[in-house]
């Protein structure tokens, strides 16, 4: 999933941050992972600029399906 995350992140830079964690990595992943309730990797969440949820997806999901996703939410 990262070389589809990172092509989506050249191509949607100047419009949305992308923040990657990973609650293997350390505390400050995992007690992000606990506090929005993801179940684990890979785990994909868009916000609004004004910090609700908008998306939430698990598992390996499509480039096409995260492009979706990103999209219904910049065009808002």
């Amino acid at each position: 999933m990262q070389p589809i995350v990172n092509r989506l992140e050249e191509l949607y830079d100047n419009e949305i941050a992308f923040i990657a964690l990973n609650a293997a990595d350390d505390d400050t992943g995992q007690a992000a992972f606990e506090s929005i309730g993801l179940p684990g990797h890979p785990s994909y969440v868009i916000f609004r600029a004004d910090s609700t949820e908008h998306y939430r997806g698990f598992g390996l999901l499509g480039e096409e399906q995260l492009i979706e996703a990103i999209e219904s939410v910049t065009s808002d």
